[in-house]
């Protein structure tokens, strides 16, 4: 990889297509031995009307956080957040890194952990102490890089509903406060 060619930035509202068939096939290349295939036929179906609404959704202000990794013009990567976390367990007490993905071809290259970085000052600078990943419990590969990372897994597991299946989802926290 040369890296001259990579550019982590903030999104644009022209990244809308790209960010969700990122989305897409990274979500198939994860979790296909957890999902039925019709969970990323509804994912792939839904990328034109999501990308409609992707100005209003996807922001960088105080309160979110949204960049992308391009590799020579294409987007490899995503990440965005909030100050306050969606999990009802943890809303105001936790900014949320909502979603991290990186293609499978570029994995490894320390893009993910770029984007925590990203995602860790800014979440300080906007006054978050902690901060929250919600991973599907099957998903090893995430969680073990989560761990790497020095996330303590939560003691709360919550169930993700897809199509009426539930999958056990768990939780690291992490502290942002400089010992």
């Amino acid at each position: 990889m040369d890296r001259n060619l990579l550019k982590i930035r903030r999104i644009k509202p022209e990244d809308a297509r790209a960010w969700y068939l990122l989305a897409s096939k990274v979500w198939r290349d994860a979790y296909a031995h957890i999902f039925p295939e019709e969970v990323f036929a509804e994912k792939d179906n839904r990328v034109e009307e999501k990308a409609k609404a992707f100005v209003d959704t996807m922001k960088n202000d105080d309160k979110n956080i949204a960049y992308v990794a391009e590799y020579d013009g294409e987007i490899i990567g995503i990440m965005c957040g909030s100050i306050n976390s969606a999990y009802e367990r943890f809303n105001s007490d936790y900014a949320d890194l909502g979603a991290l993905y990186v293609d499978s071809k570029y994995q490894g290259l320390g893009i993910g952990s770029a984007f925590k970085n990203i995602f860790e000052q800014w979440a300080t600078e906007n006054g978050a102490a902690r901060y929250v990943i919600g991973v599907l419990k099957d998903n090893t590969k995430a969680r073990a890089v989560y761990e790497a990372w020095g996330g303590k897994l939560y003691e709360f597991e919550e169930v993700f509903v897809k199509f009426g299946v539930g999958y056990p989802e768990v939780f690291y926290t992490y502290d942002l406060q400089k010992e």
